[in-house]
Order: structure tokens, then sequence, then C-alpha cells
């Protein structure tokens, strides 16, 4: 029934098409959005529950995203025709030489069904269900791996050089007919799972954001006598992160789970200004010099329903 009411619409779309075409002879243009989602795990020790306890751990907001799936695929109002991409990516992507994990898929890509509308139905109808499962149950398998074996997590070089083989800049253009065309351009949309604290191998001043250089900012600030923190930090290129070398231009970027850790175990600040706010303010300023087009960052999550309104939100920002 859905069928035919989609080739229905479909043929009443034409011909009104044709009708104005053959009116003013010019070619009408239609434009649409797919989104190349990227599910970005930071597998350092922090997905450790007894080390690092969390109110929802990783595993269970990705699986969230992935359920989500046939609901993101109707965002903008789109019924057919989505190239859309749902992607595992990894910040070290060594962790997948394992033998454990060498044949498998973190991917659900609509490209294959590019102007193939009934493959795509039949594979949302009859299929996609299934490989959003083995999606779920590969990413646990890489969770459990790395628990035991850490993987550590370069985020600034994965946003400098490892990211950009996944994003994507693709336009495609659609013929209806001699006088219709859809104009589908791909939006990066990249969720990063990871605690907001940036510890890497390079000590050097501009690639990291620990504790330490917190701890300093925080008593700098409240010895400034500044009110305005944003302003105080931005002024302060010692504190920032670089930018990475690579642009994310067509790249939105939302950041989750990110740890307070200057707050005690009821939830109340120790200090202030917080980490939070330090880390939202440093992680946007440099994502967004990076050429990021958007930026979200949000602490670490308590209701797995929120997982779902966020990314909605993220995704038709």
């Amino acid at each position: 029934m859905k069928t035919s009411t989609y080739y229905i619409f479909l043929v009443i779309s034409l011909l009104t098409t044709i009708s104005c075409c053959k009116e003013d002879n010019q070619i009408k243009y239609t434009y649409k959005k797919n989104y190349n989602i990227l599910l970005v795990p930071d597998l350092s020790n922090r997905i450790n529950q007894s080390i690092h306890p969390k109110p929802i751990q990783d595993t269970a907001i990705i699986n969230t995203i992935l359920d989500s799936i046939p609901q993101f695929l109707k965002t903008g109002n789109r019924t057919i025709n989505q190239l859309d991409i749902y992607k595992i990516d990894f910040i070290n992507r060594g962790i997948l030489n394992e033998k454990t994990f060498s044949n498998s898929t973190f991917e659900i890509s609509f490209l294959k069904f590019k102007n193939k509308l009934k493959e795509a139905s039949e594979y949302k109808r009859d299929h996609l269900k299934s490989d959003i499962s083995t999606l779920k149950r590969e990413t646990a398998k890489v969770y459990s791996y790395a628990s035991i074996q850490s993987s550590g997590s370069d985020v600034w070089n994965y946003f400098n050089e490892t990211i950009h083989s996944s994003l994507s800049s693709q336009i495609d253009t659609v013929k209806v007919s001699n006088c219709s065309r859809i104009i589908s351009k791909t939006k990066n949309k990249v969720v990063l799972l990871t605690d907001g604290y940036i510890e890497t191998i390079n000590k050097t001043a501009g690639y990291q954001l620990n504790q330490d250089l917190i701890t300093k900012l925080r008593t700098e600030f409240l010895k400034s006598k500044s009110s305005d923190l944003q302003k105080f930090i931005l002024s302060n290129p010692q504190f920032l992160i670089k930018k990475i070398n690579n642009d994310l231009k067509n790249t939105d970027v939302l950041v989750l789970e990110v740890t307070d850790r200057s707050l005690d175990i009821n939830g109340v600040a120790r200090f202030h200004p917080t980490d939070l706010e330090i880390i939202k303010i440093i992680w946007t300023d440099w994502l967004i010099k990076s050429g990021a087009d958007h930026v979200q960052i949000h602490a670490a999550l308590s209701n797995r329903k929120d997982v779902h309104t966020i990314l909605k939100n993220f995704i038709e920002k």
C-alpha cells in the first residue's frame, strides 16, 4: 500500500513538473541534504567503569543512536533517495587490525541505493533492522577488547589526520525528468564520545587539555579578577588548543559524555569556574577555528532518552 501511494505521488509530481517546464522551458532544481554521521568513541581507559564510572555506558548511547536510524532517515521531511551513511569511526583504528575485527563492517551506507528506489525501500523494510543489530554486536566486541587492551586516544591527531578519510564532500544531481533535478549535498555530522580532557604523548603546549592546565587556567583567571571567562581564555593563547592542519569544512561536531572532574560525588562544584565551563570554551574555539561549522558539547548523560533528542536537534541544526 505504501509503495503504491509513493508511485502515485511520484507520477503526480512528475506530471506537474513537466507541465511547468513546458511553460517556461526552465529546469527546476530541488535541494536536499544527506548525512554522513560518524560515531566516534574514545576507547582510552575512560570506558573502564571501575576507573571512571558513568551513569550510561558508551555502548548504550551508541545503540540508542543506531536504533534511531529509521527516524533520522526522515529528518528534513525526506522520504526517498536518502544517501546517508552511519559509521562507527575509531580514533585509533589500529585496534581494528586485530584478527577478531578484520572482517567487520562498521557502517550502514545508503550510497549503494543511489537511483535504486525499489531496492532502498526493500532494504529498509527487510534488512535494516538486522544490519543495525549486527553493527551493535560488532561494536560491543570492540569495547570488550578495548576495556582489557586499552588502545589510547589521540583526539587532536584524529581530527588532524584520521577523520578525513571518513568525511564526505559529495554533491549529487539526480535527474527526475527532462526539466527537473534534485541536488543533494552530504553534510558531515561527527558525534564524539570522550571525557573532554586531551592528554597525548605530545607534551608541547597547544596539544593538551589536561587537569594541570585547567587548574592553572582557573588560578590565573581568579587572580585576574576578570568577570568574563570566555574573553579571558581567548585572550590567553597559552591555554588554547592549536587548530588542525586540515580544514573540517562542511562538518558539525557533537561532543558527548564530557566529565566534570571539578564536581564532588554529589555533583556539587568544588571549584569555580568548573572544568566543564573551561572545556566547553576551549573545545569550541579549537574546532571552530579548525573549520567546523557548528559545535555542541554536553556533559555526561544520565538518561538514554536524552540521546535521541540531542542527536535529532544536532542533525537538524
